[in-house]
């Protein structure tokens, strides 16, 4: 008998490797115990112990999903408060008018999960509240409608209080909305990173072909798959680093330069931007082209007055822009990408570990570093390889 199905079959029983930190575990059991805590606090002295503790465990587990899968759907506000309180209202009707227990727990767990599938609101522990209503017995069925009062109490504390505690530990929530991001010339097109991986077209259709729930949200799904193309660019190109790609032979202007030497070495040189270093050869701006198009439209002579003004030279340290974005001779070609594309920058400066300017990497050395690269993945591999 073939063992090798069967084993892989109880592999599968087995828990997956986690990529949560030790430290992240303890950062979502402090926060649940404080959420958990609160919650029955204020239940326990606002409508006594008996309906605190009945709805004590549907809101601890419903803290797990808060503080332990925050990026989950299911643990966003709209899920917690809107699937508590449809699933409070469906477990008093159940309790009210189906007095079997046999019959009124799947009643009422089938019905609160078709609505909270159908309000887009689907939370889990939603269906034990459900539960806890529908056999709460005599004390839920004295409380009426009212038993909304703390479910909603206790929801809003839960929310608020993971709103509060997430935000002052680094993690945003709720999950922030993918914005659409607008690159430096303001218009409509994606970012140039963008347009040649997966669009959220491709995303939706995935989505829709996969059919079942994915648990955790379009946004965060999105950002995932972004990062994954990005780490797979970065093998694919192995250690190229922005010391290998950059230029040496720089041309630099001192800050006390008049912009006419700046105009100069430009046209000179056939170059977009001049790093600006001070005596000690510290780099401490860069004046570009745009600079000094910028400077020169805002000193059109209309006047004698206003041309004899004109002939004084602008020293370079009143047009140069800083501080100065720049990157380490060991900076990832990968992570140039980025700021050379969507960012709109056309050249970073590249400084040593003493942080020295030590070259600059343009769109240019980046174009031909890319296309280098591109050029090695298409040569065939050696005859010694095709004949083994």
């Amino acid at each position: 008998m073939n063992q090798k199905p069967l084993r892989a079959w109880l592999r599968r029983l087995l828990p997956d490797a986690s990529n949560v930190t030790p430290r992240e575990w303890l950062r979502a059991a402090i926060g649940g115990c404080l959420a958990v805590g609160l919650v029955c606090f204020a239940c326990l002295h606002l409508f006594g112990a008996d309906l605190a503790l009945r709805l004590a465990a549907p809101f601890a587990a419903s803290s797990v999903l808060i503080f332990a899968v925050a990026s989950s759907p299911v643990a966003q506000p709209w899920a917690v408060l809107g699937g508590n309180l449809v699933a409070a209202a469906i477990g008093m009707a159940v309790g009210h008018w189906v007095h079997a227990p046999l019959l009124a727990a799947p009643l009422a767990f089938g019905l609160t999960l078709l609505c909270l599938q159908a309000l887009r609101c689907l939370h889990p522990p939603s269906c034990a509240v459900a539960l806890a209503v529908a056999l709460g017995g005599r004390l839920f069925a004295e409380q009426g409608w009212h038993l909304m009062i703390p479910v909603l109490l206790g929801s809003l504390l839960l929310v608020l209080t993971a709103m509060l505690f997430h935000n002052l530990t680094g993690t945003p929530y709720p999950r922030k909305l993918a914005q659409t991001a607008s690159g430096p010339h303001l218009t409509a097109d994606p970012l140039p990173g963008t347009r040649i991986g997966f669009s959220e077209v491709d995303l939706d259709q995935a989505l829709a072909e996969f059919g079942g729930v994915v648990d955790v949200t379009r946004d965060d799904l999105q950002r995932l798959l972004q990062l994954t193309e990005k780490h797979a660019l970065r093998r694919s190109m192995g250690g190229l680093r922005a010391a290998r790609i950059m230029s040496r032979d720089l041309r630099t202007i001192a800050p006390q330069a008049p912009a006419s030497e700046a105009w100069r070495l430009l046209e000179l040189h056939h170059l977009k931007a001049l790093p600006v270093l001070d005596e000690q050869q510290r780099l401490v701006g860069i004046l570009t082209l745009s600079d000094l198009l910028r400077h020169a439209a805002g000193t059109l002579p209309r006047s004698l007055a206003e041309r004899f003004r004109a002939r004084r030279e602008v020293p370079v340290s009143r047009l140069m822009s800083h501080p100065v974005r720049c990157v380490t001779v060991d900076t990832p070609v990968v992570e140039l990408v980025s700021q050379l594309s969507d960012q709109g920058l056309h050249c970073l400066p590249v400084l040593d570990d003493s942080g020295h300017l030590v070259g600059i990497v343009s769109q240019s050395d980046l174009i031909a570093a890319l296309y280098r690269n591109w050029l090695q993945d298409l040569q065939p591999p050696p005859v010694w390889q095709l004949a083994g």
